[in-house]
């Protein structure tokens, strides 16, 4: 919190108290040679001034307590109690003054009671600046609540304030006369120049704290109007009604009004400090808002895709599980996997960039369910292209426990909407498979799609149990998938892997679902065999053994680790907007410099007119697509094909695959994770640089 007794002194406060200062010893040195020249009587001067003294004093005090009961600290408890003092003093020394309410004053005052309830006042408020500067030097707080420190300050003020008045008015006899009419006595000099000289210790020793604070520098100002008053009106006069007299009462009122004049200007600034924040948190709350209200519409929109997609995949999966013709769905799926990549890239890519722009934000959460949402769309979409691919086996290190979610998931609206109560016991540590995680997930989809619906056929309960776990001994993956439907004949039971053979009606199958599963489990080394009894379900039984990769095709340990790069200029050729944005607010975040074209024809006069470090293009665009593109650098721009990364839909497309795999260019799939596209940039940039 900044306040007068915390903010450090600066130039521009130094300079400004100075001038007043200096402003003001100029008036004194001017006015000093006349102090004694006597003026009018003007009774109403001394209510007016001391009134006025007395509302100076008196709010200077109350907020100088209420910064203490912020701040805590009992420096400003005592000078709040100073001005406390000088307003009860001022109050006494009109009430007392000669000839103003009675010939010599009200409170039984005499003749000297007046003069010296001045010396008192004078003297006291300077003791009370310096325990204020002894106090802020040593840091010393306060104990006990602030309420009973106030109340305890303010009852020992009017006790010191009645004593001196006491003292001034019953116990004047006591007192040495300083008064003799309106003229001073030769006692006076030696009373006025201790006054006096308290005032400059006082200014000296908040001279020496350092560093400076404002209440500090504006105290000393204080101070030296002190002196100024108290040298004019008490020193240099000859007595009460002359221009000393007056002049120095205005110096007295300047010191008490130079402390509340900074205070209010700052309770102004503090105001408009307090607004402005209250208006930056508004925007703040309001820009909230906005996300917000943009999150929920990401939401809404994810779910009606959502919906739309598991329209279309109760639709697909049906055909799919009577017709069993995986080359003409395979078509269809990959055109519905196209349309809904897009989209759903944008949808996450934006949550992502929308999680790191306020990571602390209390939208991160909706965030983390959107693209939760988004990323349970992709394996669906990425399901169905598994579902279609037709090409040969792709081998690497897979999860049986994640293909075997993956499929469950595919199918889980069918199995949900059917009443069926699936339970996967997947053991954790389940070793990794060297195999083709797109044809195991075929087998397993087959044989759970076959499972539900011999079970639409049986009545209740309708359970699902599919079971994981090693056989140490043999070295095999035991996976068994066991169904509560009418279980198989034993007649039929050896025949049903047999290819053409069907049990289904007319039209809802071809008898080779079976038969291509066997195959493809038998290829990976494994077995396929059935158990069942009618009346009491059916359980498949898969095992596959464990098999090491082979020599030279394991998983590099650096492979993700690509070394650090540089910015770089980066064209993104794309036909979709959002996308093309999405990706040049990616890469700008990183440092890049990044350009837009909306196809190769564009993106080719773009490389004619500027030299790029990398090229992002998609591979299906109007115009000239990524694969014409491709080809048009090879002839014009040769050094660029080793700077290009291709972004894909999908890359069922034989042709399509046939070109990615002679050219050796890494390629996204949509939906991309950011982090994977970060990660292929930089080990690109890095092989060209090494290049």
């Amino acid at each position: 919190m900044v306040f007068l007794s915390t903010l450090p002194a600066g130039r521009r406060e130094r300079q400004f108290a100075l001038t007043v200062v200096l402003a003001s010893a100029l008036i004194f040195l001017a006015i000093a040679p006349f102090a004694k020249t006597p003026l009018v009587s003007v009774w109403a001067f001394i209510p007016m001034y001391e009134a006025s003294l007395v509302v100076n004093d008196v709010i200077t005090a109350v907020l100088l307590f209420g910064q203490f009961r912020i701040l805590g600290s009992r420096a400003l408890c005592v000078l709040a109690s100073g001005y406390l003092f000088t307003a009860s003093m001022t109050v006494a020394h009109a009430l007392t003054f000669p000839g103003l309410f009675a010939a010599t004053g009200l409170l039984g005052a005499g003749s000297q009671s007046t003069a010296w309830l001045y010396m008192f006042w004078h003297g006291g408020f300077p003791l009370f600046v310096i325990a204020y500067a002894r106090l802020a030097d040593t840091g010393y707080e306060p104990h006990g609540r602030a309420r009973i420190t106030v109340l305890s300050n303010l009852a020992s003020v009017l006790v010191l304030a009645g004593g001196f008045t006491l003292l001034a008015t019953a116990g004047q006899d006591a007192l040495p006369a300083i008064m003799q009419g309106h003229r001073y006595t030769p006692a006076m000099i030696v009373v006025v120049s201790s006054v006096w000289a308290l005032s400059l210790l006082a200014l000296g020793i908040l001279w020496r704290r350092r560093p400076h604070a404002v209440l500090d520098l504006w105290l000393m100002v204080v101070m030296c109007a002190w002196l100024f008053d108290i040298a004019l009106a008490a020193v240099l006069n000859a007595g009460r009604f002359d221009l000393g007299f007056y002049a120095g009462r205005l110096y007295g009122l300047l010191a008490a009004s130079f402390v509340l004049l900074v205070l209010l200007l700052e309770n102004g600034r503090l105001y408009a400090r307090l607004v402005g924040a209250h208006a930056s948190e508004r925007q703040e709350r309001e820009r909230a808002q906005r996300a917000e209200a943009a999150v929920a519409a990401a939401n809404r929109e994810l779910d009606q895709q959502n919906r739309s997609l598991e329209q279309t995949v109760r639709e697909r999966s049906d055909r799919l599980l009577q017709s069993e013709k995986v080359a003409a769905m395979g078509s269809l799926l990959a055109g519905v996997a196209h349309e809904l990549n897009n989209p759903l890239a944008v949808v996450l890519g934006q949550s992502h960039l929308l999680r790191e722009s306020a990571p602390d934000s209390p939208i991160v959460a909706r965030v983390g369910k959107v693209i939760a949402a988004a990323e349970r769309c992709s394996r669906i979409v990425r399901n169905f292209l598994a579902l279609a691919r037709q090409r040969p086996a792709e081998r690497g290190e897979i999860s049986l426990a994640q293909v075997v979610r993956e499929a469950v998931e595919l199918l889980a609206y069918q199995l949900r909407t059917g009443g069926v109560e699936v339970s996967l016991r997947l053991a954790e540590d389940l070793p990794v498979l060297w195999a083709d995680g797109h044809q195991l997930h075929q087998v397993v989809v087959n044989i759970v799609a076959n499972a539900y619906q011999a079970m639409r056929r049986s009545g209740l309960p309708r359970r699902l149990t599919i079971t994981a776990g090693l056989d140490p001994v043999a070295r095999q993956l035991r996976l068994t998938i066991a169904d509560t439907g009418p279980g198989i004949p034993a007649d039929i039971r050896t025949r049903i892997f047999e290819p053409f053979f069907t049990t289904k009606p007319p039209g809802e199958g071809t008898g080779l679902g079976l038969s291509l599963c066997r195959g493809i489990v038998e290829e990976h080394g494994g077995t396929l065999t059935v158990e069942s009894e009618p009346g009491q379900g059916a359980m498949f039984l898969i095992t596959l053994p464990v098999l090491a990769p082979p020599a030279g095709r394991g998983a590099s340990p650096d492979a993700d680790a690509p070394p650090p790069v540089g910015a770089a200029t980066i064209l993104v050729v794309d036909d979709e907007p959002e996308i093309a944005a999405l990706l040049v607010e990616a890469l700008e975040r990183d440092g890049h410099r990044a350009e837009t074209a909306p196809n190769g024809a564009e993106a080719l006069r773009a490389l004619e007119q500027q030299q790029y470090d990398l090229v992002l293009s998609d591979t299906k665009m109007p115009v000239l697509d990524g694969i014409e593109f491709y080809r048009e650098l090879e002839r014009r721009f040769p050094v660029l094909v080793q700077r290009v990364i291709f972004v894909t839909g999908d890359v069922l497309d034989a042709e399509k695959r046939r070109f990615l795999e002679a050219t050796g260019a890494p390629f996204l799939m949509k939906p991309f994770d950011l982090a994977e596209v970060r990660r292929v940039i930089r080990r690109r940039l890095a092989e060209t640089a090494r290049g």
